[in-house]
Parts: structure tokens; sequence; C-alpha cells
């Protein structure tokens, strides 16, 4: 019996450490604190993309791809293939972006060169709209107009160089 009022009382004063550990925080389950976020950490800021200039190699082969489509274009557009001759005019819509970022500033920033670019773009995308629509009396129209603002009298007669 002695031994059971011993054991008691030992279960008793285990209890009870265990209740003044779990007052104090050591030994009580813990819960969980809500996670603190940190501060967001700023990504520098980058300088935007600096601008690739075409130098004279690399404009001399978009010149030369224009010529390719421009063919492409007369081609499929005297064949009445609608689909195609646009696509040759949508490649040359696209060249007329790039042809904006010739290396020579004098050159790029030139008001009429500018005039021309803008006039090739402009044509190039109506000739496309109506090429896919098989509407060949607007298409020559504007063929008429790529052939106007790339010829010796447009952009090729001031800028390009003697071959």
């Amino acid at each position: 019996m002695r031994l059971l009022a011993l054991s008691i009382s030992l279960l008793g004063l285990l209890g009870f450490g265990t209740l003044a550990l779990q007052a104090q925080g050591n030994g009580a389950p813990k819960k969980e604190e809500p996670k603190k976020e940190e501060p967001k950490k700023e990504e520098p800021k980058k300088d935007p993309p600096k601008e690739e200039w075409l130098d004279d190699a690399a404009y001399e082969k978009l010149m030369e791809e224009c010529k390719d489509n421009w063919n492409k274009l007369k081609i499929n557009a005297k064949s009445k293939m609608g689909d195609k001759a646009a696509e040759a005019a949508d490649k040359l819509a696209e060249a007329a972006d790039k042809m904006l970022k010739h290396h020579l500033k004098e050159m790029r920033e030139a008001k009429d060169y500018k005039d021309w670019v803008a006039e090739l773009k402009k044509a190039a995308q109506d000739f496309s709209k109506a090429a896919k629509k098989s509407d060949w009396k607007e298409a020559d129209k504007q063929k008429e107009k790529l052939a106007t603002s790339c010829s010796d009298d447009g952009c090729h007669g001031k800028y390009r160089k003697d071959e």
C-alpha cells in the first residue's frame, strides 16, 4: 500500500512539473506562429535594352531580303496567288521597321528616309490586305506605291550605295 501511495505521489509530482513547464512555455506543444513576411527585395532596375543598329553588312542583307520578297510579291501577284503575294508583302512591312535601325543616325533620322520607309510599310500592308481579298485593282495600286518608294526617284536614288 505504501508503494501505491508513493507511486501516486510521484505521478502527481511529475504531472505538476509538466504543468509548470507548460505554463512557462518549455515543453508545451508549440502553437504555430504566423510567419512574418520578409520585406520584398526590390529588383534592381535594369537599363532598357540597347538599340541594335544595323551595320552596313546587316543593312545590305536586309535589302537583299527585300529584293527577294519584292520579286515573290510580283510573281505571285501576276499569278493571282493572293496568300503568297500577301505573305511577301507582310515580310516587306516587317523589314520597314528594321530599316529604321540603320547605324547612321543622319540616315535613319532624315525626314525623307523616314517618309519613304513609312510609305513602304503602309503600301505593303495595304497590298497584303487587298491580295488576301483578291482585290487585284487595289493590290496593283499599292504595288506601284511600293515600287515608287524604293525607286531611283525615291529612297534608292538618294541612299543606296553605288554597286
